[in-house]
């Protein structure tokens, strides 16, 4: 896995992604800072502005085994969606994202799902992509279950978080499954745990 993933311009009709740049480190702090953020990632508790500057500039650099994309709509950063290669022979790997606040329930990232999927499942040839996120994270699961993700796994104990076990979804996505919603909104709502 020596070969560095590039960072392809992805354009959609809402929404580009391109490489981050210094300029997306104020939005960056700002969307690390908030609340649901705080509650569904594992950012730092004591987010800084440096940690941004150092984010958009080191972290998320091309790699070997990832690619990050900001996401920007009307020349404003309105999060990060990333593709991190699993090493195994068929091609696959996972999928995560952040929106910032001021784009969510916009359809912002339920484009940005749609066009690195195409990207994964395309042009690096993955058969599977996995996805996961807190049990309880409605605004991620809407995202990849728009984008045809079966209905996910509750699995308690499935992430660590600042030291923590956290209950958990997981679902995967193969390249030829179809891109449309599995079921319901609302009945996805109504029957899936959040926690155990």
């Amino acid at each position: 896995m020596s070969d560095t993933l590039d960072i392809p311009v992805l354009r959609g009709d809402l929404v580009t992604l391109r490489q981050h740049t210094e300029a997306d480190a104020e939005g960056v702090r700002e969307r690390a800072v908030d609340p649901e953020a705080v509650r569904y990632t594992t950012v730092p508790l004591d987010y800084t502005r440096e940690m941004a500057v150092e984010y958009v500039t080191k972290f998320t650099a091309p790699s070997p085994d990832q690619v990050w994309w900001a996401i920007e709509v009307d020349g404003r950063y309105a999060g990060t969606i990333d593709l991190r290669r699993m090493d195994v022979e068929a091609g696959a790997g996972s999928l995560g994202f952040a929106t910032h606040q001021d784009f969510r329930g916009r359809g912002v990232m339920t484009e940005a799902v749609s066009l690195v999927l195409d990207h994964a499942f395309g042009t690096l040839g993955w058969q599977t992509v996995r996805w996961e996120a807190h049990g309880g994270n409605w605004g991620s699961l809407k995202s990849v279950w728009r984008a045809g993700f079966p209905v996910p796994v509750f699995v308690p104990d499935l992430l660590v978080e600042r030291g923590k076990l956290v209950d958990g979804w997981i679902s995967t996505l193969h390249a030829d499954a179809p891109r449309e919603p599995v079921c319901d909104w609302d009945e996805l709502r109504a029957t899936l745990p959040v926690s155990g």
